[in-house]
């Protein structure tokens, strides 16, 4: 598989794509103002204690507290699982499932209280209208290795395959972790040697014993350690043996990826390269192209047939149509092909609008079996080639599959769009029969209120073409029913949707 990435860099905004076989099929977006958080280390100061959700708010500074769980407090009360230091955890070395080991969950009121500075990073960014999830069980990301703090422990990720490999990375990790520490080992570090791992935890520790320093003289509310820019992090974490080249569009930012690659990666840095072109660069690879469709609800397929997407708070419901595609023998057929085609899509755009949470696919109904079994065979094989953890959960009695993504951070929609003003997130507008007939019931009542000769409508020129052209009628009758003149006036300063009443 042909993969390549795509750096286009302002002062404003970075935007990274993942292209493969030609296609985008993921999108890091980070604007400068809007910053992520995740990896953060904030010396906060709780402020609420919640015994009931056994959880904490913490103040770190921003406009929402943070959210910490009774689970993500560093405690030293665990209760082993068995005799082995091997613990499996997410590539990214996500400090949620860090621990290898059962931890026994005292009181939240027994580990932390209300006014206590507490040392934090924050796990999950915040998401619409919840606050950034935060842990005290610290973790700092090298190439190869996650630095654990406060853990003693050392784990492995679970994508790591061939159980050799992994036995020798775990007696490296066992060997080099420090005293009161501990590590997790990185699917990128197959291959390397200790030298190699060792000199990233060296590196590690360096980072580590600065945040130490940096804490004793810093005021609550404020930030000890930042994560790593986009560009950075999107190469210390993403590219891997499939990415074969890296394009950036700016020099000074292939400058610093250069300047990186060289401390961290050296067998990366061959692999950059400066895009110079006029044409901006994901205009070249069809990004853009790519962006706006995926901001549409309809997708079409090659078919015929299309697919609707549609984000709420609680799910993603996707639905599969047929549309046009009538080439088959049968309805069972038809359906069959387009289900087919509908799920490489469907992959393709979870991945590209990086869509998480509980999702619902209602694809066209078969009545056979096999057509069934084969549909989510060929599902949780398009899954493979997303990296995002999913789970298929099962095809229910209605015909609807249901099926679980991780959420890593914002979706793409959550990301570029804004709430419609106009519809009031409704995602649909009154017709303007609609509003004229909410016109006429507020002339009715401005006439009955107060004593006036006639009225004058002041609205949209399209409002106003629809008063004289099919609402005519309605207009002089209403006339006749109040004894009064109306008068009718555009304005296009107005929305559609607004109209005001003048008494004459």
């Amino acid at each position: 598989m042909s993969t390549e990435l795509l750096v286009n860099t302002a002062p404003f905004e970075t935007r990274i794509a993942r292209i493969e076989n030609g296609l985008a099929e993921e999108i890091y977006i980070e604007r400068e103002r809007e910053r992520g958080l995740k990896g953060n280390i904030y010396k906060g100061r709780v402020q609420r204690v919640l015994p009931g959700i056994q959880a904490a708010f913490v103040d770190i500074g921003l406009h929402k507290a943070g959210f910490l769980y009774a689970g993500d407090i560093a405690a030293p009360e665990v209760e082993p699982l068995d005799d082995s230091t091997e613990g499996d955890t997410d590539d990214e070395g996500d400090t949620e499932n860090a621990a290898p080991r059962r931890r026994i969950i005292p009181p939240i009121n027994s580990l932390v209280r209300e006014g206590q500075e507490i040392l934090v990073q924050v796990s999950k960014d915040p998401i619409a209208s919840k606050g950034p999830r935060l842990t005290s069980l610290l973790s700092l990301a090298g190439r190869y290795l996650v630095y654990l703090p406060s853990l003693e422990h050392v784990g492995i990720a679970r994508r790591m395959e061939g159980q050799e490999e992994r036995e020798r990375l775990l007696a490296i990790g066992n060997d080099i972790r420090p005293d009161n520490a501990g590590l997790i080992i990185r699917t990128v570090a197959e291959g390397h040697s200790k030298e190699e791992l060792q000199d990233d935890l060296n590196f590690l520790i360096r980072v580590w014993c600065d945040i130490e320093e940096r804490t004793k003289n810093t005021i609550t509310g404020s930030v000890i350690h930042a994560e790593l820019s986009l560009h950075l992090r999107v190469m210390r974490d993403y590219v891997d043996d499939d990415v074969q080249k890296i394009h950036i569009d700016s020099r000074e930012t292939y400058q610093s990826m250069k300047k990186f690659a060289g401390n961290f990666m050296p067998e990366v840095a061959e692999r950059l390269y400066y895009y110079p072109g006029d044409r901006p660069i994901f205009n070249v690879y069809g990004v853009e192209e790519e962006l706006n469709k995926a901001l549409k609800r309809k997708v079409p397929l090659k078919s015929g047939g299309h697919i609707v997407i549609d984000q709420t708070e609680a799910l993603i419901a996707i639905d599969v149509n047929s549309g046009s595609f009538v080439r088959s023998r049968s309805m069972e057929e038809t359906g069959f092909k387009t289900n087919l085609e509908a799920i490489h899509e469907i992959v393709h755009q979870l991945r590209l609008r990086n869509l998480g949470g509980i999702i619902v696919v209602d694809f066209i109904d078969m009545q056979e079996e096999e057509n069934k079994t084969r549909m989510l065979e060929v599902l949780e094989e398009a899954l493979t080639r997303d990296k995002t953890k999913t789970n298929v959960v099962q095809l229910s009695s209605l015909g609807l599959v249901e099926m679980t993504r991780k959420r890593t951070r914002d979706s793409l929609g959550r990301i570029l769009l804004s709430e419609c003003s106009r519809c009031e997130s409704v995602g649909y507008s009154k017709s303007p029969i609609t509003i004229c007939y909410q016109l006429f019931r507020e002339v009715v009542a401005e006439a009955r209120a107060y004593p006036c000769e006639k009225l004058m409508i002041i609205a949209h020129p399209k409002l106003i073409d629809v008063l004289l052209g099919e609402e005519s009628e309605q207009v002089t009758r209403l006339e006749e029913f109040l004894g009064k003149q109306i008068a009718l006036k555009s304005d296009g300063q107005l929305a559609p949707e607004h109209f005001e009443i003048a008494l004459l």
